[in-house]
């Protein structure tokens, strides 16, 4: 299987996808970089093309939507043999956000993990299981951080797709696979506990050339 360039973010040719809450790793991979397997670390970076649709659903049911115009991530893909988690997110920046209050900043706390976890079964396009994971995020009122403030923890159901070298990130159903926590103020519409949705499409470059997973 073809794993052509991998992404940052929540990362021409593979897909990964998350389809289970489980988020059980799949088989360690061989991961080349511009033709070769060698071991190493190679730059990746990613930019969304479109609106990434944010959202959670408070503890009264009803979702609140926060949306951001735009995010873009950098991190690496690990090139060699045995290799799962395939890449790492290193930092994001995200830009036009809002929140109940107004105005939001976001800040990338940590690493996030790009797993694989299915099988590389055939050559060529194709889709192979994963998530991000450790996804770690402080957001706030740009005016005043009192106003609202909560953390965004969890894993993220996504998709790579290797032709269209687009990182899919799409953690839909609140099924708290992404959830709120340190919530302050937000004019009472959000709580601790409350599930997130998320969803973005990243076009992904990376400077060293095509990555392929087998």
């Amino acid at each position: 299987m073809k794993f052509k360039t991998l992404a940052a973010a929540a990362a021409a040719a593979a897909v990964i996808t998350v389809s289970s809450p489980a988020f059980a790793a799949g088989p360690p991979y061989t991961v080349s970089v511009g033709g070769s397997s060698a071991s190493g670390s190679h730059a990746i970076t990613a930019a969304s093309t479109g609106t990434v649709q944010f959202s959670a659903r408070n503890a009264g049911g009803t979702v609140i939507n926060m949306n951001c115009t735009s995010v873009r991530g950098a991190g690496t893909v690990t090139s060699g043999t045995g290799v799962n988690p395939v890449a790492a997110i290193t930092s994001t920046t995200w830009t036009g956000c809002s929140i109940p209050g107004g105005a939001a900043t976001v800040t990338h706390n940590g690493t996030w993990n790009i797993t694989g976890t299915g099988t590389n079964a055939t050559t060529g396009n194709e889709t192979v299981a994963g998530y991000v994971g450790g996804a770690n995020a402080s957001v706030q009122t740009t005016a005043n951080p009192n106003i609202c403030r909560f953390t965004v923890t969890g894993q993220a159901n996504g998709s790579f797709n290797e032709a269209t070298q687009q990182l899919s990130i799409s953690q839909t159903g609140y099924t708290s696979n992404l959830t709120l926590s340190n919530v302050v103020g937000c004019l009472g519409q959000l709580q601790n506990g409350n599930p997130a949705n998320m969803v973005a499409n990243l076009a992904v470059t990376s400077p060293d050339g095509a990555i392929n997973l087998s």
